[in-house]
């Protein structure tokens, strides 16, 4: 078994530490936020003893962050709160074994560990529960029939915002097809086809083409 010690003070560290290596823990003991988050992340942490509190910072991102890769692991948090500021502790921190006051004895501290982490049903159960959580977190709500409106009324006020193609083309008389205009020298250009009143009498300016047959005109062919 391996533990994470993180205290603020040396000589309570270096006691706790002691008391754990008599139990036959394997003993991480840091005093940086950096370096606890990167031993839980690249080695397999059993028990967390920390001081909830260290210059200034709160350590309940390691204990996330050491449950997030195993599971199993479990938390001893030492803190000053009191009365109902423990409990949100424990809805915070699923992996929180215990919270216990800043002067604990460490001889406390390791009986509170070994029993932590010898419980492996609870652990199990723990771990099953947690994950079940994290499943149903990420899961996308499901609709049912009574969460979609199918009133027509509001459908039909929706489809009254969506223009129609008459509404379109009412706005865009340039997008007509366009028609092949002559000018003085006889060479083609490109104009919008204007909007006419009757389309058999185009204005005298365009063109009058004529289609005969399929067949392409011959090379000598040329407009009059």
């Amino acid at each position: 078994m391996k533990a994470l010690i993180m205290r603020s003070d040396p000589a309570a560290a270096a006691a706790t530490a002691r008391v754990f290596v008599d139990k036959g823990f394997q003993i991480l003991c840091v005093d940086r936020h950096d370096v606890a988050c990167a031993l839980v992340k690249m080695d397999l942490i059993d028990l967390l003893v920390m001081d909830e509190e260290i210059e200034g910072k709160l350590t309940h991102s390691v204990a996330l962050s050491g449950e997030r890769h195993n599971p199993f692991i479990s938390t001893i948090l030492l803190t000053d709160r009191v009365g109902s500021d423990m409990d949100e502790l424990y809805e915070l921190i699923p992996c929180l074994h215990a919270l216990v006051g800043q002067q604990t004895p460490a001889t406390l501290l390791g009986q509170l560990g070994v029993a932590s982490v010898s419980n492996k049903d609870f652990l199990a159960v723990r771990a099953a529960s947690n994950a079940q959580i994290d499943v149903a977190e990420q899961a996308e709500p499901e609709l049912t029939w009574a969460e979609i409106n199918l009133d027509t009324q509001d459908l039909a006020r929706n489809d009254a915002d969506i223009p129609t193609f008459n509404d379109v083309a009412a706005f865009t008389p340039a997008l007509a097809d366009p028609a092949i205009v002559l000018d003085d020298d006889h060479l083609p250009r490109f104009s919008r086809l204007e909007q006419f009143d009757n389309i058999t009498t185009p204005p005298g300016h365009v063109a009058h083409v004529s289609i005969i047959g399929g067949s392409r005109p011959s090379a000598g062919a040329e407009l009059q």
